[in-house]
């Protein structure tokens, strides 16, 4: 591997891994479980295939939900009182008719009467903004280009130090 790829594929490797602590310990820090499937899914990669280096980051399907929240409907109660919204910073997701299916809660309770009520309760006050992964990973993107941009120019450095003289010839690998 060439130092060029193997400069690049260390700042992406420490990308991936600064946004996975920094989310995990959002998520540890918000009131959302750190011994689920979020918490414990959520790992990073580099490679370097052929001609490209990159990096991905596995988390668990349902982490946009988590991250950007979502929008409740609202209503009354069985009992007249109102159903208190959770704060939502976007309008990116949000409930209008149906509720989600219950078995979607599965992983938190396997009694249905459980599994239902989370559902309604969901459904009508919604899931608050936690932010936990874009955050870090914004911060991190936004330090991503002057990285990458000094392990290019620290590659080319080293690249031209290794020089071989052989019969004074100079040769630049």
């Amino acid at each position: 591997m060439s130092n060029f790829k193997l400069e690049i594929k260390k700042v992406l490797t420490a990308f991936g891994k600064d946004v996975v602590e920094q989310a995990k310990k959002n998520i540890q820090t918000s009131k959302i479980s750190s011994k689920g499937h979020l918490y414990n899914g959520m790992k990073y990669k580099s490679s370097v295939k052929g001609a490209s280096v990159q990096v991905a980051i596995t988390i668990a399907d349902y982490w946009e939900f988590m991250d950007y929240g979502v929008e409740g409907v609202g209503g009354q109660k069985a009992d007249g009182t109102n159903w208190v919204k959770k704060k939502v910073t976007n309008n990116k997701f949000k409930y209008r008719e149906h509720m989600p299916p219950p078995s979607v809660f599965s992983r938190i309770t396997s009694d249905r009467g459980g599994q239902f009520a989370i559902a309604k309760s969901v459904f009508h006050t919604g899931l608050k903004t936690t932010s936990f992964f874009t955050d870090p990973f914004d911060t991190e993107v936004d330090e991503l280009e002057a990285k990458l941009i000094q392990a290019s120019l620290d590659a080319i450095e080293k690249g031209l130090t290794q020089t071989v003289i052989n019969n004074n010839n100079i040769t630049i690998n």
